[in-house]
């Protein structure tokens, strides 16, 4: 594997603006959340953390469908073919978001029913009308992420998710009575006013044909229902412990929970950051390199996550009781011990991440929404048990017993298929804090000279 200097500085540079928008999207949430549980009742929040989960799922879904076979696609098409892949992309994305906003309107009542959360179905319904706006916002970005375009996609996300956070903290300094219909009807306005000031950034990209082709959007559809239910097998596992803390005990109960996911989220930046910037370039490493480049690129991705990942691991695993009190007060205390789960799970997150990332980018994505339906199957059952045995950190052990099942299959498949061993990528983690160092240590002298 080339360990040379300027190969992993580049990976630094692309990955830079890809993790600081991570880091946007992060703090914004930190932000609403640290405000919001100062100025709304702790049943309330636990609305707002149902809400937001099944939004999230929503989301997912969509990128499933569209973000990733569109992405894949595009990139190793011929130039002559690119504005008829977008073009088709954007009615399959239109398709999809309609159907996703029916559907929601019609489980709304029920759902808020379900988890005896008075409000939630007019959160829905505004979020049918929200989900819709969302299309040429996410479409945006799809376009922004083939091209690398993070700065972009960073702005937007500011603006869009700024204006939310700002509503909120004005309203704590105010002392104003906040309603959570109130939050949702702003969150919507926020993508209205991203999407335009995305516009100029994709004007030059947004090249569209006057038809559709059906043979493209089939191939793009029989792609995505498979990484469309890899998403969402992979959000069911992150949102069922709310799910079932909601049905089984009550919101509060959701609530106290809560702030153990929202830390633990913080492990998952860089996973996310690099996720992105490396997919689109999965398909071209084994095109040219064959398997090596693909076990390269897997070595050089999970190490570097983990790099980044673990001087915040550390802190919040040893001083678990110090941040919940510092960020969400004494009253959320009891999710201390939660949290130093998800903090150990989380070490597992971005291995069973990548090899996703890995089967996805070379077209083969059924064997990955497999094995996640049949994890997320497994965290429901784990989850149901170990809940009722040992309260509310019983979730958090399904999930760890689900992710560690997960990561022992993907690894045993990696090596087989492409050679990849797993103390490898460990090993590689050095590298990067070396690489790191020289870069710092040269911008300093750059800087003193």
């Amino acid at each position: 594997m080339n360990s040379s200097g300027s190969g992993y500085a580049r990976w630094f540079s692309h990955g830079a603006f890809s993790l600081i928008n991570r880091i946007a999207i992060l703090g914004f949430g930190f932000i609403n959340v640290m405000f919001m549980v100062r100025i709304v009742p702790k049943a309330e929040i636990g609305i707002w953390v149902l809400f937001t989960s099944v939004t999230s799922i929503l989301e997912m879904m969509r990128a499933g469908f569209i973000r990733n076979p569109f992405i894949t696609t595009l990139v190793s098409a011929a130039e002559k073919d690119r504005r008829s892949v977008i073009t088709t992309s954007l009615a399959l994305h239109f398709i999809v978001a309609t159907s996703i906003s029916a559907v929601l309107v019609i489980l709304a009542i029920p759902l808020a029913t379900f988890w005896k959360a008075s409000g939630l179905d007019a959160l829905f319904f505004i979020y049918a009308l929200h989900n819709i706006l969302l299309i040429p916002y996410l479409h945006f970005e799809y376009l922004q992420t083939t091209k690398l375009q993070f700065k972009a996609i960073f702005i937007c996300n500011v603006v869009r998710m700024g204006i939310l956070a700002i509503y909120i903290f004005v309203c704590f300094v105010i002392h104003k009575n906040v309603t959570l219909v109130e939050l949702a009807i702003v969150q919507t306005i926020g993508t209205v006013v991203g999407t335009i000031t995305g516009y100029p950034y994709v004007r030059d990209l947004l090249k569209l044909v006057p038809f559709v082709d059906k043979k493209l959007l089939s191939k793009l559809f029989h792609f995505g229902k498979y990484t469309f239910g890899t998403n969402i097998s992979s959000m069911f596992m992150r949102s069922t412990d709310s799910w079932l803390i909601g049905r089984v005990i009550s919101t509060s109960a959701v609530a106290s929970y809560n702030p153990a996911i929202r830390l633990a989220n913080l492990f998952e930046v860089p996973t996310l950051a690099i996720a992105n910037f490396i997919f689109p370039q999965v398909a071209k490493k084994m095109k040219d390199h064959g398997k090596a480049g693909v076990r390269d690129i897997y070595v050089k991705s999970v190490s570097l996550m983990l790099a980044l990942a673990l001087p915040m691991i550390v802190p919040l695993y040893c001083f678990a009781e110090f941040f919940i009190e510092i960020i969400f007060g004494s009253e959320y205390l009891e999710a201390a011990p939660i949290l130093r789960i998800t903090a150990f799970y989380s070490i597992i997150i971005p291995f069973n991440r990548q090899f996703g990332m890995v089967l996805d980018g070379l077209g083969k994505p059924k064997l990955n929404f497999q094995l996640l339906v049949m994890t997320a199957l497994l965290n429901v059952v784990l989850s149901y048990f170990l809940l009722g045995k040992f309260g509310l950190i019983g979730c958090a052990y399904g999930a760890l017993l689900s992710y560690c099942i997960l990561f022992t299959i993907n690894q045993v498949i990696l090596y087989r298929v492409f050679g990849i061993r797993v103390l490898k990528v460990f090993a590689h983690i050095l590298v990067w804090y070396r690489t790191g160092w020289n870069l710092a240590f040269a911008k300093a002298i750059q800087v003193v000279r």
